[in-house]
């Protein structure tokens, strides 16, 4: 129960901090109403216990969700739209492909109540990979998303010197379900291995 305690508490912390970034890197107290809703959405802060590019997803979409922020009025694009659309973009993303998983993650953002608009916006975030964006926001997002892609690699490649990276890239491994299971079936094989080896090896012992 208190690691359940502590746990939740550092969720909420983790919350507050990254409304207070948002707003200190740009965003005007009105804007970050506009998105505190998604920020404290479950879907959103379970993301943080997820892999993505080696990194937190949470961290990624923060990029891509200020890089959109930036980028809308540059790009002519309403800026609410793009900075909701990417701070939703790759929700389920290991459900799907490269080119596949944009349409999925558009699918959930439409079942949280989000607007066709925001839908729109994350179907073609893998462009060129996948579909041409057809709105403004669109591009907003294909370009926020590469940018924050390199930007996930460079922090991740910066980390490797001090370790925290590996580190980092443990505990995502611990506590994402997708790679769990990934490790416990890469694990069940290794130990199938060993022991057909094992098999093999006694059966030509009893031959010679």
């Amino acid at each position: 129960m208190v690691i359940v305690a502590l746990s939740t508490e550092m969720r909420s912390v983790r919350r507050d901090l990254h409304l207070q970034l948002l707003t200190l890197e740009g965003l005007r107290p009105m804007d970050s109403y506009d998105i505190a809703d998604l920020l404290s959405h479950p879907r959103v802060i379970e993301t943080q216990e997820h892999m993505h590019h080696s990194v937190p997803k949470h961290d990624h979409m923060m990029r891509v969700a200020r890089y959109s922020y930036y980028l809308a009025p540059i790009l002519g694009a309403d800026r609410r739209t793009a900075t909701r659309a990417a701070i939703l973009h790759d929700l389920d993303s290991r459900l799907g492909t490269l080119t596949t998983h944009g349409a999925i993650a558009a699918q959930v953002a439409a079942e949280l109540g989000e607007p066709a608009s925001v839908s729109r916006a994350i179907v073609s975030h893998m462009y060129p990979f996948g579909p041409r964006p057809t709105t403004r926001e669109g591009w907003v997002l294909v370009v926020a998303d590469k940018i924050a892609s390199l930007s996930d690699l460079t922090a991740f490649v910066s980390g490797l010197f001090t370790g925290r990276s590996l580190k980092v890239r443990r505990q995502l491994c611990a506590t994402d379900p997708f790679y769990a299971v990934h490790m416990a079936r890469r694990h069940r094989r290794r130990l199938s291995g060993r022991l057909w080896k094992s098999i093999g090896r006694t059966g030509l012992a009893e031959r010679a």
